[in-house]
């Protein structure tokens, strides 16, 4: 009895006891793996997963607006209009009186004449017209442009504007005006002989500059 229980019989025991414990937990390593792999494998033959997946982050992510996209489809906040107002219009005068801007630069109409207009171009038609003849005097201290200049004309109460014709005789303000002298501009308009009771002829020197405005009947 004492021989069997000596130090080489008691050891064996703890050591196989060791030994199985490793084969179990080796072999459950070995599951786990082959379990991983299978689940893989089966992710890899189902694209349905996959393409429901890429399908819900796309609806997503299109359902978003980026802050970008949102700024772009926001409209432009409004910019000043003064740019886009036209210039007032001084109290209209006489068609024989002295249209005065207010800083020295002075506007008349020397002569205002019935005629038949040739009407040169496409466009114009030749028929009853008026030609007026605008002077205008830099009383300033610096030269004037003249290549802004700008002259029209309306007829009847209504202001119904007059069409601008390409008559031989017509001669539009060029240049520059020094200051003390005058430069004369002709301008032909068409306007029928029944609708010359009042006539109103429009002088702008400059862009933005007050407008001048010449009334009376004409014939």
């Amino acid at each position: 009895m004492s021989a069997e229980s000596g130090p080489g019989t008691g050891t064996s025991a703890p050591a196989d006891g060791r030994r199985r414990w490793l084969l179990v937990a080796l072999a459950a390593v070995v599951v786990a793996a082959l379990v991983v792999v299978w689940l893989l494998v089966r992710s890899d033959d189902d694209p349905g997963s996959a393409v429901q997946s890429g399908t819900s982050s796309s609806a997503t992510s299109s359902s978003t607006p980026s802050a970008s996209a949102t700024e772009s489809a926001s409209p432009p906040a409004p910019g000043p209009t003064d740019a886009n107002e036209p210039p007032p219009a001084l109290p209209p005068v006489a068609l024989d009186a002295r249209g005065e801007v207010g800083n020295g630069v002075v506007a008349t109409l020397p002569s205002i004449d019935e005629i038949q207009s040739e009407a040169q171009g496409p466009g114009n038609i030749a028929g009853p017209a008026i030609r007026v003849t605008v002077r205008i005097e830099n009383g300033t201290a610096e030269a004037v442009s003249l290549g802004g200049v700008a002259v029209n004309m309306y007829t009847g109460a209504e202001l119904t504007p007059a069409s601008p014709l390409e008559d031989p005789s017509r001669r539009e303000f060029t240049g520059t005006l020094a200051p003390g002298q005058s430069a004369e501009g002709v301008y032909v308009f068409s306007v029928p002989s029944d609708a010359r009771d009042s006539v109103t002829v429009e002088v702008g020197y400059i862009a933005g500059a007050p407008l001048l405005l010449f009334t009376g009947p004409v014939g």
